[in-house]
């Protein structure tokens, strides 16, 4: 699990290949709001970036929601717009991992 805060990450114990040798990646979807000293124009610009690297995108007034975005696209987001946006991001395994 990857902590943005922490800058840090917990290994998983599962092959990240499945058995054909495609790779299994983490996705989800990634959730941004403006700082509250902040306006909606990094918002746009997020969802020109999203559009230009082909995610879909949901945008309500204060929030956009980047969805099916992979783990490598998450964190280049959050260093792009990680001082002018608050960001979370929900990823998951398809499978999930079981233990």
């Amino acid at each position: 699990m990857y902590d943005c805060l922490q800058d840090s990450y917990t290994d998983f114990s599962f092959a990240i290949f499945d058995a054909v040798g495609r790779p299994r990646p983490l996705c989800g979807s990634l959730s941004a709001t403006p700082l509250p000293s902040g306006d909606n124009s990094a918002l746009h610009d997020l969802a020109a970036f999203a559009r230009d690297q082909g995610y879909e995108i949901d945008r309500c007034e204060q929030q956009l929601t980047v969805r099916d975005i992979s783990l490598a696209d998450a964190l280049a987001i959050n260093t792009r717009f990680g001082g002018e946006l608050i960001i979370s991001c929900d990823l998951r395994r398809d499978p999930p991992v079981r233990f």
